[in-house]
């Protein structure tokens, strides 16, 4: 043998060495996330167990923050198999296990597990195989950088941790201020800036930047949100200091499709229960949306009324008629509605327009005229969150009818805010834990004439 085909072996020896020393570091499970995400072909082959572990071990002072967080659970019958955070604490805490179920949906998305993906999905809601292999291509092409594959995995992780009180009490003794009744977007937002989440200190400078760019973004534009007509136009308003910086827009995307699959984790840890075709479509379109504004193609009203627009064509298949979104108002505030009550089939909209039409003309134009205002200095526009999960759970015509009543009052009070408010938020949750998991709304549904409307924050002024 030659010196230099002795060397060549030499070489390739030490190489296949390396190789399988890494092999063996992760699964004897000593190497970091960091070193594992080189390699997410192994890093996703581990056993669920495996992986959460890996995950808990880089990140346990953000999830242990969530075992304090708050959830909305619906009527529900556990799975049989331990939670994610069953298998970390022993013990169930929901929106640990919402957002580790986001991480197993990215295992399931990257290995192609199609059928663990859609599990417990309604039959006739299920993701299709396209629109699975459409998430793939997104997700695998990502990961093949492993610094992009490891801060998705942290932005997943630290999403929703201004859900834990804690966080802006923390914030308030560090610099005096309360942000308490802000939504948690702009919790975690505020604490990035102030140094609150140390995991984003373990980031390369221009990973920090993405990172912190993604979650500033995330303050005025939640994506889910955004398809289902709970925001408005004027929350895409930040996109455009994105522009240039599609790798910050990229991460947030790719986090919060991750956080809608584990929305449902507190009530089924075994599948990405609740990212169905019909959601998956609205983010699509909130995708091709955010990018026709990021390039210029579009403004934000018109980035918007893309989105209203492609349900209004979901619906369309479905057999209802074509809604008016760019000529008619009426049609336009009804497919917002639609859109907050994730009406998804022909029976539901039929049935949910009948109701539209017989309440009071006088809060059925009311609505008509504030759910299409843009939000803007001396006109903001109010958010009514919580509405979605609020609106989705009605299936009775006079129920319906009082929460349309009861949104027509928090989405026409402005108050004498700041003028410099273009967006102020009105909060349902606490209607939701008090009258409606309770079921004392389902027992009067006129309760809701009764109570105050929610107070008001002011979610995005004009400089933001």
């Amino acid at each position: 043998m030659s010196r230099f085909e002795s060397f060549k072996s030499l070489l390739s020896n030490l190489f296949q060495r390396s190789a399988l020393t890494r092999h063996r570091e992760m699964d004897n499970k000593e190497c970091s996330l960091r070193e594992a995400c080189s390699d997410p072909n192994r890093l996703f082959a581990l056993p669920e167990e495996d992986l959460l572990r890996l995950v808990y071990k880089e990140f346990s002072e953000d999830i242990d923050r969530l075992t304090r967080a708050y959830s909305i659970r619906e009527d529900w019958n556990p799975p049989d198999c331990p939670s994610p955070s069953f298998i970390l604490y022993q013990k169930n805490y929901d929106e640990v296990n919402r957002t580790l179920v986001g991480l197993l949906a990215l295992r399931w998305i990257y290995l192609g597990e199609y059928e663990t993906f859609v599990a417990s999905q309604p039959p006739t809601l299920q993701i299709t195989r396209q629109s699975f292999e459409w998430l793939q291509e997104i997700y695998r092409r990502n990961a093949a950088d492993e610094d992009t594959l490891y801060v998705v995995i942290m932005s997943i992780v630290i999403n929703d941790l201004g859900k834990d009180p804690q966080l802006a009490i923390d914030y308030k003794e560090l610099t005096g201020d309360d942000i308490s009744q802000v939504n948690h977007d702009s919790i975690i937002s505020k604490a990035c800036e102030v140094g609150l989440v140390k995991s984003l200190e373990k980031l390369s400078p221009s990973d920090r930047e993405d990172v912190e760019c993604s979650i500033h973004l995330g303050a005025t534009l939640n994506f889910g949100q955004l398809g289902q007509g709970e925001n408005v136009p004027v929350c895409l308003a930040g996109l455009l200091k994105l522009r240039g910086k599609p790798r910050s827009f990229e991460i947030r995307f790719m986090e919060q499709l991750l956080d809608i699959a584990g929305a449902a984790g507190h009530m089924d840890w075994t599948c990405a229960k609740t990212l169905i075709e019909p959601l998956f479509q609205s983010h699509e379109s909130v995708y091709y949306a955010c990018r026709a504004i990021l390039s210029g193609e579009l403004d934000a009203r018109g980035g918007y009324d893309l989105i209203l627009l492609r349900r209004a064509k979901f619906l369309q298949r479905e057999g209802y008629r074509l809604l008016d979104v760019k000529n008619s108002p009426n049609d336009r505030a009804l497919i917002r509605l639609f859109c907050m009550a994730r009406v998804t089939d022909l029976e539901k909209a039929k049935w949910f327009e009948d109701t539209w039409k017989g309440i009071e003309d006088t809060i059925r134009e009311g609505l008509i005229r504030d759910l299409n205002i843009d939000g803007s200095s001396g006109q903001p526009a109010i958010q009514p969150t919580y509405m979605p999960a609020f609106l989705s759970r009605i299936h009775d015509e006079k129920a319906l009818t009082c929460a349309l009543n009861y949104l027509s009052r928090i989405v026409s009070a402005v108050d004498d805010h700041d003028r410099s408010a273009v967006v102020i938020e009105r909060s349902v949750l606490e209607v939701m834990k008090k009258y409606v998991e309770t079921g004392i709304f389902d027992q009067d549904p006129q309760i809701l004439e009764r109570i105050d409307i929610p107070e008001a924050v002011i979610a995005q002024r004009e400089s933001d």
